[in-house]
């Protein structure tokens, strides 16, 4: 009688458990939207720099040279009676809102430690929610992708699902052409391994090799969407000018002493400018004639630890806004506004750090905690993450902001050692030839 009783209580503490878990889902949702709509409401920066380009490209000001999707999905808003910042905060609270949703079912729909470092570090990050860019919506459309590619979809819907994440992970490229380098390693990683990996140790060899494959189909297809809109604009020069200028930053133009190796710099604009008319290759390979192997290294060894630990950015872009700092300076005691904004600096690189130490720990223990039950796939997935960033960025030009999807995926990767249902991993039952096999699964 006693168990029977017991038994029947299990389904009624699940239930009670699932409905505490999306209260507190929500709470936190709440919280976030809060935060990110008090600071822009308080601070309200205006575009400058790369992110007035964004405004005007929307508006049709000026040509096009980058933006895509995105820059048409601001386009629409823009419409609306508001100002620069309050639209970006729409854009970006749903954004968050989205890789939040995303995060809560990866982690088997409940608040674990997964989804509560994505959350800290989308909190962290609100001052840059009301700043013009598209880091954190291009982020939360590559989250959307993989959540598809990892989808238990019956095999009627299964070319629907691929369909979509396609899209999903095209849009994010073209709206964020630094993703399509990293995709392309991260992909060529997990399905080489796939490939040449023993089917024993490997029993998920078929839906790995088909999501690298989609990932680069995606890739190149937002690359290639990105460039079309670009050659329309008759700006197709822009990605050598432009675009182009992240290499020579990164190595062909980077000095060799910290904080300035591997960032944009006047020099590596020029740089790049005086070599567009080469072909790419001989003007690579010129430049690296110029220095012996060993000044590539060492620029490569100055850019590590700020690629390995990036540097807090979200006050730096919202307060450092031109309008902001003007604003601030003609209030009265502005000697009390200047020690307050350098302890919020201070509390922001602290916080920051500690966020990042906390996030490549969970990966870590995620890491070794697969390897030892034989689960390669979970193991190896926030590994291949992490080096096709850093592989991509030993090389190319470093910004702290450039490393955001970096570490909100990465917690998303290796929940998957702890839930065998995680997000990220693709499963043999997702791609399996018959709906049966899905349903035993």
């Amino acid at each position: 009688m006693t168990g029977s009783v017991t038994e029947a209580r299990l389904p009624y503490e699940a239930a009670a458990a699932a409905g505490r878990a999306r209260l507190l889902h929500a709470a936190a949702a709440l919280l976030l939207v809060a935060a990110a709509a008090g600071w822009a409401t308080a601070i309200r920066p205006q575009p400058f720099s790369d992110w007035l380009y964004y405004w005007e490209a929307a508006r049709g000001a000026i040509a096009y040279e980058r933006g895509g999707i995105m820059l048409f999905v601001l386009r629409v808003l823009q419409k609306l009676p508001l100002a620069p910042y309050a639209v970006m905060l729409l854009i970006n609270l749903a954004s968050a809102l989205v890789i939040l949703a995303i995060a809560y079912r990866a982690d088997g729909r409940r608040i674990g430690l997964a989804s509560a470092l994505v959350y800290a570090y989308l909190l962290a990050i609100t001052p840059y929610f009301a700043v013009v860019q598209f880091d954190l919506s291009a982020t939360a459309l590559l989250c959307a992708g993989f959540g598809f590619l990892a989808l238990d979809a019956p095999a009627a819907r299964r070319p629907w699902v691929i369909l979509a994440a396609t899209l999903l992970v095209a849009g994010a490229v073209s709206s964020r052409p630094q993703f399509l380098l990293v995709l392309l390693v991260f992909a060529a990683l997990l399905g080489t391994t796939a490939a040449m990996a023993r089917a024993a140790l490997f029993t998920t060899r078929r839906p790995t090799m088909l999501s690298a494959l989609v990932l680069m189909v995606g890739a190149l297809l937002g690359f290639a969407g990105d460039s079309a809109l670009r050659a329309q604009a008759g700006r197709s020069e822009a990605v050598r000018t432009n675009s182009g200028v992240t290499l020579y930053a990164g190595l062909l133009s980077s000095g060799t002493s910290p904080p300035t190796c591997g960032h944009w710099s006047l020099q590596a604009m020029r740089d790049a400018r005086a070599d567009a008319h080469l072909p790419l290759q001989r003007a690579v390979s010129t430049r690296l004639r110029q220095q012996p192997p060993g000044h590539w290294l060492e620029v490569m060894r100055c850019k590590a630890g700020m690629i390995v630990f990036p540097e807090a950015y979200a006050l730096s872009w919202s307060l450092g806004a031109p309008d902001v700092v003007d604003r601030l300076a003609a209030v009265d005691g502005d000697t009390h506004l200047q020690a307050t904004a350098a302890y919020l600096y201070r509390i922001e690189d602290l916080g920051y750090r500690v966020l990042l130490v906390l996030i490549y720990a969970f990966a870590l223990a995620a890491v070794v905690r697969s390897a030892r039950k034989g689960q390669w796939l979970p193991a190896m997935l926030p590994l291949f993450w992490l080096a096709s960033f850093w592989l991509v960025h030993a090389i190319f030009e470093i910004q702290a902001r450039y490393f955001l999807s970096l570490f909100v995926v990465l917690p998303l990767m290796a929940v998957s050692s702890t839930h065998r249902n995680g997000n990220y991993v693709p499963r043999e039952s997702a791609w399996a030839d018959s709906p049966s096999s899905v349903r035993q699964s």
